[in-house]
């Protein structure tokens, strides 16, 4: 509380003097019109949703992405739009169309089957529930253009209280559509189709596009099928300086689950399952309906969005221990305001979402356990300030009030917990040239508890426990610069560290059931390098197209039981390279995903008993681009057909025997069409 009152002070202070030194003026200082780098090396000068983001972004002074998603690919989940992208983790579970685990800089990463710990918006709308859950395979990057990713606790969007940052997917609109019908076929029974329809009249400011999907996933490994329906469509109308759009997505995904594996059983057969995956088997079967509404108004200096949405989510789970029928309702709503004068920009913000949760768990086999209503509601307001100190300096200061609510009841036990903290946040960015962009900031984080962290149906299975958790916090420190070194070549690379109070730390049995879910009693701290490098060599004929990433990641405990040890089931080190040949309409080259360094899979870290073994991936991608209606695409995953551990699960201790591993999939080939009309 201490650190809280000194930054709110320093934060207030700050604006109160340097306020009264710029005079408001309608005309604004720019700084040079400075593009980031990450993602693909392309020319987006025509792309004017791109610039818009760009230019976003670049006044953040902390890592940050820019993803083109590449639709010369396969695209099933978020792994394959994300699995390159220097600082963002994502591990699959069971390979096919079920939930990756995705995390930024630690936060989540022990979260699943249910995520928590990054926050992920629609075209700057949330897709969490209220108390911070969701499902990463609502999302249909199909249906993506760009994602706009803010790495770290520096995020600005208001609901963003975690360590992880946030996940920004704007999609398609009317207005940038293309037609399009997409069908894709691969190994393991993959089947995919989608059907894109949209576009906008000349004579009257409205647009709108719909897009269904449907894919088909047998799997790699037993016990492994999947399914996927979705529906995403959007109408807007649009003025000289106003825009308001809907949205109605609905999705429907099902998915078995196959479960962890021991070492033995990765070593004999990695497309095996425990005995108690055939005799009980667990499925997961999610469907949502979401609405969401925005309007923008654009009136020179200032700037004006107010938006609402509103989702159901019925989650129908069965793992081996139990049953749980969960429902949530969530509603919402927030406003921004911007007012642009010629040294600072002022923002303010506020926003409201609730949800209702209704749970009803029981025993596998049967046996009622019980229903639990659970409300999570929160209240935000910010105010911020960005400081144009001179044309290439930005000085940015904010600070954030939240209060949150987290309650549970059932007819044998109840729990209440309200929350108030305030997060500020520091932030510098400076532009020495045009090409070049260095940032650091300082920023305060709290994440309280999601419900699947509160109510624990513990096993071996006799009754639901109820944890009171105290909100995640930290405090971390980020340095970083992005630069064109030359015209062909652009780097980029951050430098983070992140100290831990009540840390959320996860434990499973032999079968993968969650056992307990505790604030560690230590400090934890989180450190670690985010490297990317692009570059394009011009021949004679065609050009190379190089990039490279490196994702460190350092997560040690720092007192306690486990002093000094590191947090089980991260990788610490993440390298990913492509190297293509590109000639007219032909793209073609290998690809390669390196995990060099052993994985602990218990927070003692026993080594010598069992881990998550070091692995290369190799894999090549072709594409062709017949015309400006046809293209196909040829995706090689594996070819040297490795055994190894896609991820794990995290205990405190781990016997030889215990299942923790989940392996990855075998040698794949991924074909599909794009007809664009």
């Amino acid at each position: 509380m201490p650190i809280l009152k000194k930054s709110l002070w320093f934060i207030s202070s700050s604006l109160l003097s340097i306020t009264p030194i710029f005079s408001y003026s309608q005309a604004s200082e720019n700084k040079p019109e400075h593009i980031i780098v990450s993602g693909q090396k392309e020319d987006h000068t025509s792309n004017r949703v791109y610039s818009i983001e760009s230019e976003k972004i670049s006044n953040i002074a902390g890592g940050t992405n820019l993803i083109t998603v590449d639709h010369e690919n396969r695209l099933l989940t978020l792994n394959d739009a994300l699995k390159d992208q220097p600082g963002i983790v994502i591990q699959s579970l069971f390979g096919g169309l079920d939930q990756p685990r995705l995390s930024i800089r630690g936060s989540g990463v022990q979260s699943a089957p249910l995520s928590r710990g990054v926050l992920l918006l629609q075209d700057g709308l949330p897709l969490n529930e209220a108390d911070g859950s969701f499902h990463s395979s609502m999302i249909d990057v199909r249906d993506v253009q760009l994602i706009s990713i803010r790495r770290g606790a520096n995020s600005t969007q208001l609901q963003s209280n975690n360590l992880g940052g946030e996940l920004d997917f704007i999609t398609y609109t009317g207005r940038n559509n293309q037609n399009q019908l997409r069908y894709e076929q691969g190994s393991f029974g993959r089947q995919g189709l989608q059907m894109a329809l949209g576009g906008y009249s000349d004579d009257h400011p409205i647009d709108a596009r719909i897009s269904l999907s449907y894919d088909h996933y047998n799997g790699y490994r037993d016990h492994s099928a999947s399914q996927r329906k979705t529906m995403r469509s959007t109408l807007g109308y649009t003025s000289d300086n106003f825009e308001n759009r809907t949205w109605i997505n609905w999705t429907d995904l099902r998915f078995d689950v196959p479960g962890p594996a021991t070492s033995q059983m990765l070593a004999d057969d990695p497309k095996s399952v425990l005995p108690a995956i055939q005799k009980k088997d667990p499925h997961r079967n999610v469907e949502q309906i979401r609405i969401a509404n925005k309007s923008t108004w654009d009136l020179g200096a200032h700037d004006i969005q107010l938006g609402w949405w509103y989702s159901q989510t019925h989650d129908n789970f069965k793992t081996p221990s139990h049953y749980q029928f969960v429902n949530y309702y969530t509603k919402g709503a927030q406003f921004n305001y911007k007012l642009e004068t010629q040294r600072i920009s002022y923002r303010a913000a506020l926003a409201w979402d609730h949800s209702i949760m209704k749970d009803d768990i029981e025993k596998n086999p049967k046996g009622w356990l019980g229903r639990y209503d659970g409300r999570a509601e929160n209240i935000y307001a910010s105010l911020g300030a960005g400081i144009h100190i001179s044309n290439n300096v930005l000085f940015n200061l904010d600070i954030k009030g939240t209060h949150a609510k987290r309650d549970v009841f059932s007819s044998h036990n109840s729990l209440e917990q309200s929350f108030n903290f305030l997060t500020p946040k520091v932030g510098l960015v400076w532009y020495p040239n045009y090409n070049t962009r260095l940032f650091a900031n300082v920023s305060m984080s709290q994440e309280p508890a999601s419900f699947n962290d509160i109510i624990n149906p513990k096993a071996p299975l006799n009754k639901v426990n109820l944890l009171k958790l105290s909100p995640q916090k930290a405090t971390s420190f980020e340095v970083g610069s992005d630069s064109d070194l030359t015209e062909n070549i652009s780097w980029g690379v951050v430098l983070y560290r992140s100290f831990i109070k009540d840390e959320y730390i996860t434990s499973h049995d032999t079968n993968g059931n969650i056992v307990d879910i505790y604030n560690y009693p230590a400090k934890t701290r989180h450190q670690g390098v985010e490297f990317s490098i692009n570059a394009i060599q011009p021949l004679p004929i065609g050009d190379f197209l190089y990039r490279a990433t490196w994702t460190y990641n350092d997560f040690r405990f720092m007192g306690g039981e486990y002093n000094r040890k590191y947090i089980a089931g991260v990788p610490r080190n993440i390298i990913t390279g492509e190297v293509y040949y590109q000639l007219e309409g032909l793209k073609l080259g290998p690809t390669i995903y390196w995990s060099p360094t052993e994985v602990a899979v218990d927070h003692g870290n026993h080594f010598d008993i069992q881990k998550r073994e070091p692995f290369v991936l190799l894999g090549f991608n072709a594409h062709y681009q017949y015309d400006n209606t046809w293209s196909t695409y040829l995706n090689l995953d594996n070819i040297t057909n490795k055994r190894y551990v896609a991820s794990t699960l995290a205990n405190p201790t781990v016997k030889k025997n215990d299942a923790l591993l989940f392996p990855g999939n075998g040698f794949s080939v991924n074909a599909g069409v794009v007809y664009k009309f």
